[in-house]
């Protein structure tokens, strides 16, 4: 292998690199915001907490109404 021959793959290798670097860096920015839990699991657990005490009515509410918020 010659010198213009290792330009060429530096060149390859050096473009790929920054080019999936790239496409991972705007993957990871957009699953950066998203909730991995379900919705609905969100509210069974605020439902269990209220039945057992550890929350009250009205921090339900406002926690379903954040959910409401934060859905659209």
């Amino acid at each position: 292998m010659d010198t213009s021959e290792f330009g060429f793959w530096a060149m390859l290798v050096f473009w790929g690199s920054a080019i999936g670097g790239i496409a991972l860096g705007i993957s990871w920015a957009k699953m950066k915001g998203r909730n991995p839990v379900n919705r609905s699991l969100l509210e069974k657990s605020l439902q269990k907490r209220l039945d057992a005490g550890e929350i009250t009515p009205e921090i339900f509410e406002q926690k379903i109404e954040e959910l409401n918020r934060n859905s659209h």
